[in-house]
């Protein structure tokens, strides 16, 4: 057993060996009191020094326990098993077996179940495996009978799909007005450069793969390929996967494909990486490159992990996100207060819009990256297909919230952009009237492809007038989405056109305040 003693600060207290090997074959330095982890997703360290309520032989049977899960566990099972029994100090049986030095008997466990309520008691499942462990390596406080008590007691799981069931508006999925409101301040961004080129990607590939944030801070930029074929271009990502107990991370991979708009991002994203490698040399070859890269190389460059010294641990990946959105200044139409996104927020989302479209169980837990497919229930639990209500007047109101609208409005054809060129002005046809009536000018000067004018509102080159009949779009729209719900069709097509309702929404709201503030 590893021995303890702690009759002074300068001893080191784990003396059997300096070092163990973990799963992934690493060495673990445990010759003190702190055990650092080889963890790559986050700074992970184990204070012995938190446990000290405990005597002497109990310390000394947990340190031998832990040693025993580094080997054969993941670092974040050891570290949530070691988080668990700082808990410990919170059962008075615990401290009274440590002081006594007496067995240490059932009543802890109904204690901290007492404790941890409902939504924590997943956590006694992590303490009835150390109880068993200790009683397995001959520890004189432990004993087989209660073991075995304890090994009948029912606990049940981690409470698991609260915020998606509840469609939590500040830590569920986001609704359909939401997700448009912040795809519409991304594209703004992509031309204003509101954020970093690397928030701008770590956002788009949230939003394209709904992986969780440990999987995008593991990425490399070996790990994205450029296909050429017949003359199209193909975006590959290797995303490695974190689901799995393997020995180690990026081990195994999973490929998706990118849209070009996302992929060219990314690829954008590679080039501004190199050209920062070559202007301050970093780089070296003990160093891999990640897509998201460090300012400053992690404080173990120089160990067993040291090929991941650039890379993002994940809660920096999460701050990077959340950071983004604030800055994006995106307002939730659903509450009215700015919107907060995370990467588990935009995995929510991703997976009850895959729901949405028909996916199956086993389909949405291999694109989610899970093995059983009850951790995918959740999202068909939900009604997902619950179709936001949306009129003019919600429109109007919720438009300018939305950031729907990314182009210029102008006060008449002559102020805009190639407004001396007639085949420019964006045209429809005013039903009630039967006249063809112009609403603005197009600034683009190739061919986009796109379906004038429905698509123009939704694009930063279009330029409608504030004169123009947009209310004729809008209300065109309305009716047709009206038919849609009125039909029974699914909350996908019925919503198809609501970005543009919002952006038309925002174009006659700011018209109408512009207007409102020359009369003033």
């Amino acid at each position: 057993m590893i021995s303890v003693t702690r009759s002074s600060e300068n001893f080191r207290p784990f003396r059997s060996g300096n070092s163990i090997n973990d799963l992934a074959g690493l060495p673990v330095d445990v010759s003190g009191w702190s055990w650092r982890l080889n963890s790559v997703g986050e700074q992970s360290t184990l204070n012995w020094r938190r446990l000290r309520f405990l005597s002497d032989h109990i310390l000394s049977a947990t340190a031998d326990f832990i040693a025993k899960l580094i080997k054969s566990r993941s670092p974040d099972n050891v570290r949530n098993t070691f988080d668990t029994l700082v808990y410990l100090e919170r059962s008075p049986a615990i401290i009274a077996s440590s002081e006594n030095a007496g067995r240490i008997g059932p009543e802890f466990f109904s204690e901290l179940r007492d404790y941890f309520g409902p939504r924590g008691a997943w956590r006694l499942h992590y303490l009835r495996h150390w109880y068993r462990c200790c009683v397995d390596l001959g520890c004189p406080h432990f004993s087989e009978e209660v073991a075995f008590e304890l090994d009948q007691k029912v606990i049940g799981g981690n409470q698991k799909g609260h915020a998606v069931l509840s469609l939590d508006p500040g830590e569920g999925p986001l609704n359909d007005l939401e997700i448009t409101a912040l795809l519409n301040a991304l594209r703004a961004a992509g031309q204003s450069n509101t954020i970093t080129l690397a928030e701008l990607a770590a956002l788009w590939l949230c939003i394209a793969f709904g992986s969780n944030p440990l999987q995008f801070a593991l990425l490399r930029e070996d790990d994205v390929s450029v296909i050429e074929e017949e003359g199209s271009r193909f975006i590959h990502v290797n995303v490695p996967r974190v689901k799995k107990r393997t020995e180690a991370p990026r081990r195994e991979f999973r490929l998706r494909k990118l849209n070009q708009e996302i992929g060219q991002v990314v690829l954008d994203l590679m080039d501004e990486n190199r050209r920062r490698r070559e202007a301050r040399g970093w780089w070296d070859s003990d160093h891999a490159l990640p897509l998201f890269v460090r300012g400053s190389p992690r404080s173990d460059e120089d160990g067993p992990l040291s090929e991941y010294a650039r890379h993002l641990y994940a809660s920096e990946l999460t701050a990077m996100v959340r950071n983004a959105v604030d800055r994006l200044e995106v307002i939730s139409p659903r509450t009215g207060r700015p919107l907060e996104v995370t990467p588990r927020r935009l995995r929510y989302t991703y997976a009850t819009r895959l729901v949405r479209e028909g996916v199956s169980k086993r389909e949405l837990a291999d694109l989610l990256d899970h093995t059983d497919l009850q951790n995918v229930q959740v999202y068909f639990d939900i009604k997902s297909d619950i179709v936001e209500s949306l009129d003019k007047a919600m429109a109007l109101a919720l438009g300018p919230v939305a950031q729907a609208f990314l182009g210029k409005i102008v006060r008449a054809e002559p102020e805009a952009v190639r407004g001396d060129d007639p085949s420019s002005r964006v045209k429809t046809l005013d039903k009630t009237s039967d006249q063809v009536v112009s609403l603005g000018t197009c600034g683009q000067h190739s061919f986009c492809g796109f379906l004038a004018p429905v698509a123009c509102y939704t694009c930063a080159q279009f330029q409608p007038w504030m004169d123009g009949p947009h209310d004729v779009i809008l209300n065109d729209l309305l009716a047709k989405r009206d038919r849609k719900l009125a039909a029974g069709q699914d909350g996908r097509m019925v919503a198809i056109y609501d970005s543009t309702i919002l952006a038309i929404g925002d174009v006659i709201s700011r018209i109408e305040a512009a207007r409102a503030g020359e009369a003033a």
